[in-house]
């Protein structure tokens, strides 16, 4: 008879069982204990213990009155005693502010380990896991820890998803910006730390994701030095020489290097969007008829060839609240006459485009257009592409 293997879900479900057996265990040992020894006063000199926590509480809340009266210090490794009220409350302010930068610290420590982010129903315990005690909103002067991570946008960046949950991201400082870069760079992964938020982003889609990496910027949007050597190589060959269709750039890079071109591990959403941000300074783009044309920097244009325009933030930021709204496409006319209606005339000229698909061209981040077999043009979100359906009922 042959070796009998258990399944994959069998092997969870007794890593699961095991795992609350040890809760249990442990839970168990510090029940008998704290029935032993009962709630003991930390406070130095005193060490009185109690049956219940409450009356614990309220012997603590007596010591910290008592320390407010004789204006001493009640934090640990501090004890100044002051002989006016106005320096003791100084000193009280400043540790209140100490405490809060850590509490701020230590929430964005906790989102900022969740590549994309954690719901809100599960950050308490996320935090309660990692910290070892409860998310301290009572001292920053909130009711909940909902309304702390609500209220502090330098730390906590909040996203509602479309199935009705709340996400949390964290938003790195300084300090913590490179460890920012290096979790956005690691391979996406839905499974173990957190697999409650991993399972409802699975069900949102690759939409969800992308829209969760451009909100929380986790990614450094940095072509590394290996990957610019390398398009620099590209730049040598015959193919390079007049120009490269954009779409043949990924064909001619797998061709070369004998592997695919990701460009969204790096941040990017778009080919156009590698291309026109990552790759600035060594290759340029060229609007030739209704395609983006790579060319060598500093390539001469032939004559009337359209030169590269910068198209102002508050147009690229209302196209791309437009086409958030319709993730499927829009139509030129309809987009025109739906941008004039929400955000006042689109003055396509006054942009030194020619119309409205050459805008759209010089805003690659932003959307893409596709050229129907009619000749009708449809704009997408950048990233986006229509599926071809051919007469034998396959795909394209």
């Amino acid at each position: 008879m042959g070796t009998v293997y258990k399944t994959h879900q069998q092997l969870e479900d007794e890593d699961t069982e095991r795992y609350l057996k040890k809760q249990a265990d442990i839970f168990e040992r510090r029940k008998a204990r704290r029935e032993a020894e009962g709630y003991k006063c930390t406070v130095e000199g005193c060490g009185q213990a109690f049956k219940e926590v409450f009356e614990l509480r309220s012997h603590i809340y007596d010591h910290q009155q008592e320390d407010k009266m004789r204006m001493k210090c009640n934090q640990a490794k501090c004890g100044l005693k002051f002989n006016n009220r106005r320096d003791y409350n100084e000193h009280v302010e400043m540790h209140r502010a100490e405490a809060e930068v850590k509490i701020l610290s230590n929430i964005r420590s906790v989102l900022l380990y969740n590549k994309h982010g954690l719901l809100v129903e599960e950050f308490e315990r996320e935090f309660r896991s990692m910290i070892g005690k409860h998310v301290p909103y009572k001292l920053v002067g909130y009711n909940s820890a909902y309304d702390l991570v609500t209220n502090i946008p330098d730390v906590v960046q909040v996203t509602h998803l479309d199935g009705g949950q709340t996400l949390l991201l964290a938003v790195p400082d300084k300090s913590t910006e490179h460890i920012s870069k290096m979790i956005g760079n690691q391979r996406t992964n839905r499974e173990g730390f957190n697999y409650r938020t991993g399972e409802v982003l699975a069900r949102e889609g690759w939409n969800a994701l992308r829209k969760i990496e451009k909100v929380a910027d986790v990614k450094n949007r940095v072509v590394p030095e290996f990957m610019k050597k390398q398009v620099e190589q590209l730049k040598m060959i015959d193919v390079f020489e007049g120009g490269l269709d954009l779409p043949e750039l990924r064909e001619v890079y797998d061709q070369e290097f004998g592997y695919p071109l990701d460009f969204r591990c790096y941040g990017f959403y778009s080919l156009e969007d590698f291309v026109f941000h990552g790759l600035e300074g060594i290759v340029e783009l060229e609007v030739e008829g209704l395609r983006w044309k790579i060319v060598p920097r500093g390539f001469k244009r032939s004559a009337g060839a359209p030169q590269v325009q910068e198209i102002p933030r508050d147009v690229k930021n209302n196209f791309k609240k437009l086409l958030d709204e319709n993730p499927f496409g829009i139509s030129g006319p309809v987009l025109i006459r739906t941008y004039d209606g929400c955000f006042g005339q689109l003055n396509i000229r006054q942009l030194n485009c020619k119309d409205l698909v050459e805008l759209c061209f010089l805003i690659p981040d932003v959307c893409s257009v596709y050229k129907s077999d009619d000749d009708d043009f449809t704009i997408l979100p950048a990233g986006h592409s229509v599926e071809k359906v051919q007469s034998n009922g396959k795909k394209s």
